[in-house]
């Protein structure tokens, strides 16, 4: 006991001297179950939004870090066709209060998929299906943007940026591609009129101004670096322009306004999807674990 409080005590002073964890508190390590991924929390009451690809599902909790808090529990199953693949990426919230989550479709079946409050499940975009989807955001209840790329055979990944519009008859879905020349975009974040998209196979960082893209006449191509990192995944962004996602192997990075990384957590089996509670002061950041033996877990990461 002794000494794992002096191993806690000693993460946290580690972490606060990077200048990003918030003092005097620390890094929570809460067990989850199954195989997850994406992770959302929901402005209102700080519930959190978990998917888990081994069973194609959204899982959730409340009050996540507290001693009295609820396990985590089935939200929402995604349906999926017999003996298919399953992969569920990002999940993001739509003005309504719906969750949308895009499933990957490994060059198949990719989909964006909408869930109602009730848990109530339907689909919101089957556009293109062979694009296997990982970032997502929502501009609005009609509205998404989708990171996407395909792969044939050995040749290198092909991918880039799409922004997708539901019209309002069932099944009339727009998709137009706004940004080009990535290779494995994976992560979407925005700040005011930017967009940030990491590229795994290209270990950057890019910024693309959004708007301007989606008021081109022609996708605009990715050059614009905005950090060089190692294997970034899902990132997610604070209002007032700091970026967090995977940095590395085993660890998660922040980046200031002007791309400079600082670790703000480090030790994770495989860190994937983060989301950032600005209302509580926090980061969630999901560790996956590749041994049966032992629970993936979601890091509960006190900021400033």
């Amino acid at each position: 006991m002794k000494r794992r409080l002096m191993a806690a005590i000693a993460t946290t002073l580690f972490l606060a001297a990077c200048g990003s964890v918030a003092p005097g508190a620390a890094v929570q390590n809460v067990p989850l179950a199954g195989t997850p991924n994406g992770v959302a929390v929901r402005e209102s009451d700080g519930a959190v939004f978990v998917t888990d690809d081994r069973t194609n599902a959204i899982v959730m909790t409340t009050h996540i870090g507290e001693d009295d808090a609820p396990a985590f529990s089935l939200y929402a199953r995604i349906p999926a066709a017999e003996k298919e693949r399953t992969s569920l990426s990002q999940i993001a919230f739509a003005p309504n209060g719906h969750l949308l989550v895009e499933q990957f479709g490994f060059g198949t079946s990719a989909a964006i998929y909408d869930v109602a409050p009730s848990g109530q499940v339907a689909l919101a975009s089957d556009t293109n299906s062979a694009r296997r989807r990982l970032g997502l955001l929502v501009l609005d209840g009609g509205t998404f943007v989708s990171s996407w790329f395909m792969k044939e055979g050995s040749a290198p990944p092909e991918g880039g940026v799409s922004v997708i519009t539901r019209g309002t008859a069932p099944r009339q879905v727009i998709e137009r591609d706004i940004v080009t020349g990535l290779g494995k975009p994976v992560g979407l974040a925005t700040v005011g009129d930017m967009l940030y998209i990491s590229d795994q196979a290209a270990n950057r960082i890019y910024k693309v101004d959004l708007q301007a893209a989606r008021a081109a006449s022609a996708p605009v191509p990715a050059s614009d670096v905005f950090a060089t990192v190692e294997s970034p995944d899902l990132m997610a962004a604070t209002p007032d322009g700091r970026l967090y996602t995977k940095c590395g192997a085993h660890a998660v990075c922040s980046f200031s306004k002007r791309g400079h990384a600082t670790v703000v957590a480090d030790g994770f089996e495989s860190p994937r999807g983060v989301a950032v509670d600005v209302a509580r002061n926090r980061l969630l950041a999901v560790d996956r674990s590749s041994a049966p033996d032992k629970p993936s877990a979601l890091r509960v990461v006190p900021i400033k």
